[in-house]
């Protein structure tokens, strides 16, 4: 019998990615926050798309590379949904933390305490809530439900493989 218990990268390694990130994630600044979150995200919607489409020159040029339509964040949003490969509430998540990168990324001064930060994380739907004695803060919104949402997402590219995209044999 082995009585050796395995790590968690031995158990679960599709967690791996996920749990290097939030090592990294937990040591953020306020702006590093909401840019590793986003940033993460968008490469995860990036692999669920390359996932689904037909592996072709095509669907890369359509995901990397200059001007490639689908390769800024927003974009990756909308056609994963438009794909069916988000849900609403994993859109509307989506698209609450690419505005939040925004005003980090576009903004001297900005903080979690900032009004409209504040404002957009409050509608953040999988961010724990206060309770009872326990206060959530804003910066709390926004990082339990970023890593919520990328947990959700971190296998996603596996079953959306499941369903990708077949080469049709059209008649010419």
């Amino acid at each position: 019998m082995n009585d050796i218990p395995k790590t968690l990268a031995e158990t679960h390694p599709h967690l791996s990615g996920f749990m290097d990130f939030l090592a990294d994630f937990n040591k953020e600044t306020e702006r590093g926050t909401a840019l590793a979150a986003a940033a993460m995200l968008d490469e995860q919607l990036a692999r669920i798309i390359e996932a689904f489409l037909i592996p072709n020159k095509g669907s890369k040029a359509l995901i990397d590379g200059f001007n490639a339509p689908l390769g800024t964040f927003s974009a990756r949003i909308a056609s994963s949904f438009a794909l069916g490969l988000l849900s609403e509430v994993e859109y509307r998540e989506c698209e609450l933390i690419r505005k939040v990168r925004n005003e980090f990324a576009h903004q001297i001064k900005v903080s979690f305490k900032s009004a409209k930060v504040a404002n957009l994380c409050s509608l953040l739907q999988l961010s724990a809530k206060s309770y009872a004695d326990i206060h959530v803060d804003t910066r709390g919104l926004f990082t339990t439900a970023a890593v919520a949402l990328i947990l959700n997402l971190t296998n996603r590219p596996h079953y959306v493989g499941q369903k990708r995209l077949q080469v049709e044999n059209w008649k010419t």
